[in-house]
């Protein structure tokens, strides 16, 4: 994440938001690093692999009143 000014200690970054097609597949992030946030962000951008978490969702309905709600 050199290319981006993230330091090594704030490498390990926490995805934000991330676009998902209709085969399942992200496409592109935006991720947190530190106190800084990078916006469409491909995997290929993301070079640093070695920590990459599981990420998963339950299915969300649109007339759910906990959608959008933080923990």
């Amino acid at each position: 994440m050199e290319r981006y000014g993230i330091s090594e200690e704030d490498s390990n970054g926490t995805v934000l938001w991330h676009s998902l097609n209709e085969n399942g597949e992200i496409g592109v992030y935006d991720m947190k690093f530190g106190n800084t946030i990078i916006r469409n962000l491909t995997e290929t951008d993301l070079v640093e692999k070695k920590k990459k978490k599981l990420h998963e969702h339950s299915v969300q309905h649109i007339n759910d009143p906990k959608r959008g709600q933080k923990k």
